[in-house]
């Protein structure tokens, strides 16, 4: 499958710096086993500039919130973010479902954010590909976000992975950055413990450790409108709270715990 062209007739990177506002569903992806040669899955990708608002808890939301739209996204304080500097999110669909909304409220913030996914990608993929490294490359991100794993969840042998997760991160070169896994809709088979182990020097950031009972689309899997507002608060939260303030880099991380 042949990755479509950005600037085509239908544009499919998104960077948050224009003024234009897309928004584009991700495909839903399947769990299954993969080779290390997978071929590279169709780029897709949209947009929403809304500003960000308050803050919304970490969970499935009350009633009377059920109907809340994705321009009516909460956020919480994000004061303490060096404004001025470039997010780089990449990775699968899960990706594209917390990278709109979090470029949004980073976008609110001051912050630049380019957001490049691929749907029904898997971290070989990119591992083998240079994508990652041109898009580094390209626009010299002051932060790196990867969202991958969730299309991993029934692997049979998920350490397999482990040279794949240490060969993306390198394309890093040394940038900070953060692998945010995937909220679990059902337990997987190991692969998001190989992501923690192999993904240093990036932090690891457990989805489920901050989000619980995410409410999910009618795939049962990704999260919906509401679902996807409510990731992105609780990871622009996580981000506030471990970046080291005063640090020689401006994304420098507290030491994990």
């Amino acid at each position: 499958m042949q990755k479509s062209r950005l600037r085509s007739r239908l544009p499919q990177r998104l960077l948050f710096v224009s003024g234009a506002a897309f928004l584009a569903a991700s495909a839903c992806a399947r769990a299954a086993d993969q080779p290390a040669e997978a071929p590279a899955a169709t780029l897709s990708a949209g947009s929403n500039l809304a500003p960000a608002q308050a803050p919304a808890a970490a969970g499935t939301p009350p009633d009377d919130e059920a109907e809340r739209t994705e321009s009516e996204g909460h956020a919480p304080s994000s004061a303490e973010l060096p404004r001025g500097t470039l997010v780089l999110h990449v990775g699968d669909s899960f990706a594209g479902a917390l990278g709109v909304p979090l470029g949004k409220r980073l976008k609110a913030a001051g912050l630049r954010s380019v957001l490049e996914f691929q749907t029904s990608s898997y971290i070989p993929t990119w591992a083998s590909s240079r994508d990652l490294s041109h898009y580094v490359t390209r626009y010299s991100p002051d932060l790196v976000l990867i969202t991958l794993g969730a299309n991993e969840f029934e692997l049979s042998a998920p350490e397999t992975r482990a040279g794949a997760v240490r060969r993306l991160v390198k394309q890093i070169e040394g940038r900070p950055c953060v692998w945010i896994s995937p909220p679990r809709w059902k337990q997987d088979t190991g692969i998001l413990a190989v992501i923690r182990e192999n993904s240093k020097p990036c932090r690891y950031l457990d989805s489920d450790t901050i989000v619980h009972d995410l409410p999910r689309k009618s795939d049962k899997i990704h999260p919906s409108d509401v679902g996807r507002e409510v990731w992105a608060d609780a990871v622009l939260s996580w981000l506030v709270h471990e970046r080291q303030t005063g640090a020689e880099r401006p994304w420098q991380f507290r030491e994990e715990e």
